[in-house]
């Protein structure tokens, strides 16, 4: 087991004053049967007018805040612990099954099971089922290969094939800019797997939250200087969902932190708004710092 304190700060400096500011945050972590949640706290500079909590469509927390009074600072604060205990995927008899046998076993899902998958087997806003997506899918796709050995050479071609380049691609990028440019971030890799591993035939939804990072050797971990994280996850019959992360070539393990996930980036912004002002250049910062606070058992001393 891993116990994590996590500390997310988004922070928007305004050139003018702004009047008003009404915004949603998906920054609050999300329990599951590989994550408990021991705390969550949402905090909001200037002191919000009206701010409420509530589970969406996908069973994501969202805020939504109202600021009233004239600022020029706006500072989002989201604190959390959690404890983490995620299986060693590939000792789990269900991913060592075909291609073929996962997809098929879909059907054989409870009712509720099998329209949670629905929602994730289609096209979404930000990834497209088409030719550009299912070609590239196409290459890891053998039908009788362990659904495991699939999932990792797909995660394996992302990572060799293209660059994480953060002056590639922004935020509003497409999976078409990242096969254009070769190059993009975590947010690029983890929508073209999703949408790969859709072409298969095979429930996927993308991830949002956060990867424990490490300083170089012989200097100190600096307060804040870690990042949001994306990655891919995708529904096996019998072993449930499994994390994979192209980004980083691996399978997500007890440093991953969960926030949200939904069909792509669209359904779990970290911070989305508006403002009412008389324009003006506005300055965004985000620091994040992920802290251990109780040792992974399982790793070596």
């Amino acid at each position: 087991m891993s116990r994590f304190a996590v500390t997310h700060t988004t922070t928007y400096r305004y050139q003018s004053t702004v009047s008003s500011s009404y915004g949603q945050a998906c920054l609050l972590p999300r329990s599951s049967p590989e994550q408990s949640v021991i705390s969550a706290a949402l905090t909001v500079q200037p002191q919000p007018a009206h701010m409420t909590t509530r589970v969406d469509a996908f069973g994501n927390l969202v805020s939504y805040i109202e600021v009233r009074e004239p600022h020029q600072l706006l500072e989002v604060t989201a604190t959390s612990e959690v404890d983490i205990v995620r299986p060693q995927i590939q000792f789990l008899p269900a991913v060592q099954e075909s291609l073929a046998e996962a997809r098929r076993k879909l059907v054989e899902l409870e009712a509720v099971e099998r329209v949670e998958a629905a929602r994730f087997l289609t096209a979404s806003s930000r990834v497209p089922l088409d030719d550009q997506v299912r070609n590239y899918a196409l290459a890891s796709i053998v039908e009788d290969r362990p659904v495991f050995d699939f999932i990792r050479n797909l995660t394996e071609r992302i990572n060799s094939d293209f660059t994480f380049d953060s002056s590639a691609t922004t935020v509003t990028s497409t999976i078409a800019d990242l096969f254009e440019r070769g190059g993009g971030v975590c947010q690029d890799f983890a929508h073209l797997a999703v949408g790969c591993l859709r072409s298969a035939g095979l429930p996927a939804r993308y991830v949002s939250g956060y990867l424990e990072t490490f300083p170089p050797a012989g200097q100190p971990k600096l307060i804040g200087a870690d990042v949001s994280h994306a990655w891919a996850a995708v529904l096996i019959p019998g072993a449930g969902w499994v994390n994979c992360d192209p980004t980083n070539n691996q399978f997500a393990d007890d440093r991953y932190v969960t926030t949200a996930w939904g069909r792509d980036y669209d359904d779990v912004t970290p911070v989305k708004g508006v403002i009412y002002s008389n324009g003006g250049m506005t300055q965004l910062s985000v620091s994040v710092d992920v802290h251990r606070i109780v040792p992974d058992q399982q790793q070596p001393q």
